[in-house]
């Protein structure tokens, strides 16, 4: 079976308006964040912050230490920011998930994750020592959304699927 990162491109996909890949990535760093973060907010966006909040303290619950939420990394060429919401760090089997919450399943988590977190977080846990995979949790999953991949349904985001995982979370 071929794992979604390694065909994290499919040709005639168009990304959403305003997305920039991470394109070539030549370094990556952890980081503290930039001063630009924004700071106002639409009552839809406020809305998906609260949902991210209480799917944070889960996961923190969940797998203490492992789990590493909203990390800000720095990355190039030139100097570029990102921000996955999370990292869960699978020591034991040398995997880390990326993680990225939405209130409601979209494809723009597809474009977030394969197409700037994955290429960067690969280059700060090079591939020789940590294998990588990708999971957008969600409160509404609707499986009509029309998406790049099929994704799987999982029951835990640690799940160790190489293909797109989708968790429901409901608090």
């Amino acid at each position: 079976m071929i794992s979604v990162l390694e065909t994290a491109y499919a040709p005639g996909l168009v990304p959403p308006d305003g997305f920039n890949p991470a394109g070539l990535v030549t370094f990556a760093a952890l980081t503290t964040a930039p001063s630009f973060t924004k700071t106002r907010r639409s009552s839809a966006q406020k809305q998906g912050i609260r949902y991210e909040k209480a799917v944070q303290a889960y996961l923190s619950d969940l797998y203490g230490l492992d789990y590493l939420p909203s990390p800000w990394i720095k990355f190039g060429p030139g100097q570029r920011y990102c921000q996955p919401d999370g990292l869960l760090f699978q020591p034991e089997a040398g995997r880390i998930t990326i993680v990225e919450v939405k209130y409601q399943h979209t494809p723009l988590a597809w474009w977030q994750l394969l197409q700037l977190y994955a290429p960067v977080v690969a280059k700060l846990f090079p591939k020789q020592l940590w294998k990588l995979d990708v999971c957008e949790v969600v409160k509404w999953y609707d499986a009509g959304t029309v998406f790049p991949v099929k994704p799987i349904l999982a029951a835990q985001v640690h799940m160790p699927i190489e293909l797109f995982k989708v968790h429901i979370y409901r608090p």
